[in-house]
């Protein structure tokens, strides 16, 4: 992976390539930074620049015999740990090692996958990916030997967040005190969900967000429309595999637009017996959009519910949406999006959209969020009626 390959983060790639220039690179590094933002792409191009024979002033040659096989993630210095599960090729005990054709193929696909994407892609989406012991027992055992090609040995660790207290009890001694030309890097997204002991042993590199005129630059340059890179650059929020999907999968801001109005509509005449059919008609028309037009369309909602509660404050300013149609304007429903609602309500979209990922039934998932929704902008309208 050469640095010139990653969308973006120049700040993010000098301080690295610095690092390496002034042999000051830790021996135990955390790269931390939310989904879709390139923590993982950052490690991959570190781990190549270090390894590689003919070092560039800003990057790694990519011609080398070590840049080669990092390109294709099968040199024999750089280590993968992973979460993993057992699926039906790998029964009991399984470790990284079982799946590494899998990983392979993933990040020649695209590193800036999830957590959810790569428990799909090897079969266990229905099971917790974890970091077990027995992986604890396999890194001591192959950072036990020495370098085969390189100078230096890399234990690249994705997702430390899963892994449990008995697997970072049996390394914590190595990532202290790793054998020589040793390191370690660590990649995660949840600070609070890693081990302290582990956390203590490693020296923090935060990856940023990508803001939205680079994941617009980034979308745009791989064809797609530039109106369309803004939308959804707004609702992927600096996450570029979100931006991704939605780029192949979204409808545009005007269907979106459309869709939402009527959903509130709904939603504000569901108390009514008499047009709640109308509501599960609409959750049945939203079950047969497919699945990444559901998660997108949760997301705009979100973003909509968000601009109303900042116009409802008086903070137009920091609004992204421009929502209206239909004799819909944001200045009209704002009022009914409030500090004592707004959250409850994306709370609900929130899961929404957990559910649509976990595979739930999509019709039943948008008729029961319709109805907690409905409840929800009503404890509006009764207080100002009260």
């Amino acid at each position: 992976m050469l640095f010139a390959n990653i969308q973006g983060q120049q700040k993010c790639k000098q301080l690295l390539i610095q690092m390496v220039h002034e042999h000051r690179v830790p021996h135990a590094q955390l790269f931390l930074g939310s989904h879709g933002s390139g923590g993982l792409f950052l490690a991959l191009a570190l781990a190549q620049y270090i390894a590689c024979t003919n070092k560039q002033l800003n990057d790694s040659c990519g011609v080398c015999s070590s840049c080669v096989k990092h390109t294709k993630f099968v040199h024999p210095d750089l280590h993968f740990v992973f979460p993993v599960a057992a699926n039906q090729s790998v029964k009991t005990k399984p470790i990284s090692k079982n799946f590494l054709p899998d990983w392979r193929s993933i990040l020649a696909e695209s590193p800036y996958f999830s957590l959810f994407d790569w428990v799909k892609y090897i079969g266990i989406e229905n099971k917790q990916g974890i970091i077990s012991v027995e992986e604890s027992a396999h890194i001591v055992k192959d950072l036990s030997f020495k370098p085969y090609e390189s100078d230096t040995k890399i234990m690249l660790i994705w997702m430390p967040e899963k892994m449990n207290t008995q697997a970072a009890n049996k390394i914590l001694k190595i990532i202290e005190e790793p054998p020589h030309k040793t390191l370690f890097l660590l990649v995660a997204e949840s600070e609070e969900n890693i081990l302290a002991t582990v956390l203590s042993r490693t020296q923090l590199f935060k990856v940023p967000r990508y803001p939205d005129a680079e994941v617009v630059q980034y979308l745009v340059g791989r064809g797609l429309a530039n109106e369309k890179a803004q939308m959804i650059a707004t609702i992927a929020e600096g996450d570029i595999n979100e931006a991704l999907k939605l780029a192949e999968y979204t409808q545009d801001a005007t269907q979106n637009s459309l869709c939402f109005v009527q959903w509130m509509r709904l939603c504000f005449n569901a108390l009514q017996v008499k047009d709640i059919d109308k509501l599960v008609q609409w959750s049945d028309t939203m079950a047969k959009s497919g699945r990444e037009n559901q998660k997108s369309f949760l997301l705009f909602a979100t973003n909509v519910m968000r601009d109303a509660l900042l116009k409802n404050y008086g903070l137009s300013g920091l609004m992204k949406m421009n929502i209206s149609g239909q004799n819909f304007t944001i200045e009209k429903f704002a009022p009914f999006v409030h500090a004592e609602n707004c959250m409850s309500i994306i709370e609900e979209l929130n899961m929404a959209q957990l559910h649509i990922e976990r595979n739930a039934n999509s019709k039943i998932v948008f008729l029961d969020t319709s109805f907690k929704i409905a409840r929800l902008l009503h404890k509006k309208l009764k207080q100002a009626i009260a």
